[in-house]
């Protein structure tokens, strides 16, 4: 039997998987922090964090996480997850998208705050990313 604070984070995974933008901000307070560490920007609030996941499924149109384990407590929460697609499109502050797949494992650790995250922190490897995505040197 799943808890309520694991099966938001389910049905949030499965709001990530179809990519919809705006039910993934139901799971978040109003005033959330979404922080990505690998890349080293936050958002501040709903309406800048839902115009950061539309330029995220713009440029991996494919993008799908799938969530391997989490776990709670009542004002925290923990997840892992592995995250892949293909790089159509370009990314803020990346190199020029190249078509290549990529798959890197994550975690995220998040704050509770009256059943909806408040905040967030994300962890991945951007430098497995950036070497799965690059462009395939042409004298191979």
């Amino acid at each position: 039997m799943h808890t309520g604070t694991t099966k938001m984070l389910r049905e949030e995974n499965a709001a990530w998987n179809a990519h919809d933008v705006e039910k993934i901000a139901a799971f978040y307070t109003e005033d959330c922090i979404k922080e990505d560490v690998a890349l080293g920007t936050s958002t501040h609030g709903k309406e800048e964090m839902n115009a950061l996941h539309h330029r995220v499924f713009a440029a991996f149109p494919d993008l799908k996480i799938e969530l391997t384990s989490c776990f709670h407590s009542p004002e925290r929460a923990a997840s892992e997850w592995i995250m892949s697609g293909t790089y159509s499109h370009q990314f803020p502050d990346m190199p020029p998208a190249t078509g290549r797949r990529f798959s890197v494992r994550g975690s995220s650790i998040m704050q509770l705050h009256r059943g909806r995250i408040s905040r967030v922190s994300d962890y991945w490897n951007y430098l497995s990313l950036l070497e799965q995505v690059r462009p395939i040197p042409e004298d191979r």
